[in-house]
């Protein structure tokens, strides 16, 4: 399977091993990011086409959308919804517009982006991929808003996933905490990024292009799938344990 691609989120992190890894196989690349085309960030060159759009701006659906016929896509073979915003802190100090900005990029955005492209996803018979988190299902305090807003967009794929069948086939994929920039760009200290168990950005791209490829959900790995399985089983023990490690950090 191979054709036209778009992926958000590409200048850095998974989304930019993402883009490199479909390029490398024989993939067009249709690439979303906020950065500026000239500033020499963004990795796509021609045929590959990069895609200055800031999703958590009102009608950053329909800008893309409106952009693919100059580029001459009519079909859309798969769309991986990458791009996420984070915040670190307690949730009564999260300020409202930066609530606001996380929640547009990371529901709003897919949600209206795939809307905005099923014609052309039904057309080709293609795949959508949500990339959500672990922590959609485990507690992590300091993160309510940005594990909220995975646990949405996991509800949206799986009614979608239902709704399309046989049209479109409605992925999502679980990694855990991954070396990119976002920690740091949600406002946590080096000292706590340095503490974290990280897996490598080309890691789980490649985990993302396989279940792609399979057209089958799931974790990036063998841990973060027992965590999706033990979480709701034994919640009773997960946040008893979450509040006493809140209470020997503070």
């Amino acid at each position: 399977m191979n054709g036209n691609i778009l992926l958000t989120g590409v200048t850095d992190g998974i989304g930019l091993a993402l883009a490199n890894l479909y390029t490398q196989n024989g993939w067009r690349v249709l690439g979303v990011g906020r950065r500026p085309a000239g500033d020499g960030q963004q990795p796509l060159r021609p045929p590959n086409v990069y895609l200055q759009t800031d999703l958590s701006l009102p009608g950053a659906a329909d800008i893309i959308s409106a952009l693919l016929p100059a580029h001459g896509i009519t079909r859309l073979d798969a769309l991986i919804h990458n791009a996420a915003q984070g915040w670190v802190g307690p949730a009564a100090d999260h300020p409202s517009a930066s609530i606001d900005a996380l929640l547009a990029t990371n529901i709003y955005a897919p949600i209206t982006l795939t809307h905005a492209l099923l014609p052309r996803l039904i057309a080709a018979h293609g795949v959508v991929a949500f990339v959500s988190s672990v922590f959609s299902v485990l507690p992590a305090p300091e993160f309510a808003v940005y594990n909220a807003s995975k646990a949405a967009i996991d509800g949206f794929a799986r009614n979608l996933r239902i709704e399309l069948r046989g049209k479109v086939d409605v992925l999502t994929l679980w990694p855990g905490a991954t070396a990119t920039g976002i920690h740091a760009k949600s406002g946590m200290s080096d000292a706590r990024i340095a503490r974290l168990r990280r897996a490598q950005p080309e890691q789980v791209a490649e985990s993302i292009f396989r279940s792609v490829r399979r057209r089958r959900s799931g974790a990036t790995n063998a841990a973060n799938s027992l965590l999706r399985w033990m979480a709701p089983r034994f919640e009773g023990i997960l946040d008893p344990l979450m509040i006493n490690a809140g209470r020997r950090k503070s």
